[in-house]
């Protein structure tokens, strides 16, 4: 009874109304405003080639995205099974003919992980974290499974397009950009990243080093812009 078919503006989304990022989305009939509307305005002004929802979960950002700009290529990946049955469900009942989604996540090598989803009042969220980029007191109470993770340089060589990337593994983010730097440095490329504050310092620096600079930093959470526009 708590999942089914939610209409979003003009998209029918599957969503777990027990699912708390899931439940934000149904009740306020948006997700992370600020975010969203910063990159909106970017795909604008820039005419991107390729969005990449690199944690993609029930595919909000997906969706939007491909909703507001048609030409716009989305390509979406989400290692958890149930998060990409919701989003499957969602992309069959709305025939986006500009998404494509990949059963597995982001990193800086080809193999398979064990991925951990956390457990709130006996329900398994959607959204989950590579459990060795865990701390120790954040594995008591939850499921863990396998998946696998792939690196994005091996699957797509990309130049001289523009590229725009939202990133939120959970604290595998400087391996999902090592993962990428042949793709991030031959192309024009914006990146909305969660990065927690005990790993900051590591990801700001990378990205600095490789020729990006933060344009933008939301309100409410660890989220980021780099651009590497001139």
């Amino acid at each position: 009874k708590n999942r089914g078919y939610f209409q979003i503006e003009e998209i029918n989304f599957f969503l777990d109304f027990l699912d708390p990022i899931d439940r934000q989305i149904i009740i306020y009939k948006k997700y992370e405003d600020d975010q969203v509307s910063f990159l909106e305005s970017q795909i604008k002004k820039y005419s991107f080639d390729y969005f990449f929802d690199i944690g993609a979960n029930s595919g909000y950002y997906s969706f939007y995205f491909a909703n507001k700009f048609k030409d716009l290529k989305i390509k979406a990946f989400e290692p958890n099974p149930d998060a990409l049955n919701k989003f499957k469900k969602t992309l069959n009942k709305n025939l986006f003919a500009n998404v494509e989604v990949f059963k597995f996540g982001l990193s800086d090598q080809d193999r398979n992980v064990k991925f951990f989803s956390f457990n709130t009042h006996n329900h398994i969220h959607s959204n989950s974290s590579i459990f060795e980029s865990l701390d120790f007191k954040d594995k008591e109470n939850g499921e863990i499974f396998e998946a696998s993770v792939k690196s994005g340089d091996k699957l797509f060589n990309f130049k001289n397009k523009k590229l725009a990337f939202k990133i939120d593994v959970e604290g595998h983010e400087i391996y999902t950009l090592k993962g990428l730097i042949k793709n991030l440095s031959n192309n024009k490329c914006i990146i909305l990243i969660e990065i927690g504050d005990k790993k900051f310092a590591t990801v700001n620096d990378f990205l600095l080093k490789n020729n990006f600079k933060k344009i933008f930093k939301s309100q409410h959470r660890l989220d980021y812009v780099y651009s590497n526009f001139k």
